[in-house]
């Protein structure tokens, strides 16, 4: 299992994949390759229970490297009590057969 915060960015509110970048000053990316959790599918639940496919990313960028959450699948439209600025923490888990990312509003 591995935690980490996410404030709600224009990006993941307007873009198709609403991504959410893992970011390694809160999870060194050794711990989420350690604990299983740099693979490709994941199911994110939102604070309502909404459910979403989603992928983990691994790229490279001019600051290097990096890991985001990105959903995928047919439907991807979020709920609109998710708002720009919101404060949520992030839960990946693994269970034998799936990954999860479970979202909660940061109290």
């Amino acid at each position: 299992m591995a935690i980490f915060e996410f404030e709600v960015q224009k990006s993941f509110l307007e873009e198709t994949e609403h991504p959410i970048t893992i970011p390694k000053s809160q999870l060194p990316y050794q711990h989420l390759i350690a604990a299983d959790l740099n693979h490709k599918h994941i199911l994110v639940i939102l604070p309502h229970g909404e459910r979403f496919e989603a992928k983990i990313y691994h790229g490279e960028a001019g600051y290097g490297e990096y890991y985001q959450i990105r959903f995928n699948g047919r439907e991807r439209t979020l709920p609109s009590y998710l708002t720009l600025e919101d404060h949520l923490i992030i839960v990946l888990a693994k269970t034998i057969s799936h990954s999860y990312a479970i979202v909660e509003y940061r109290e």
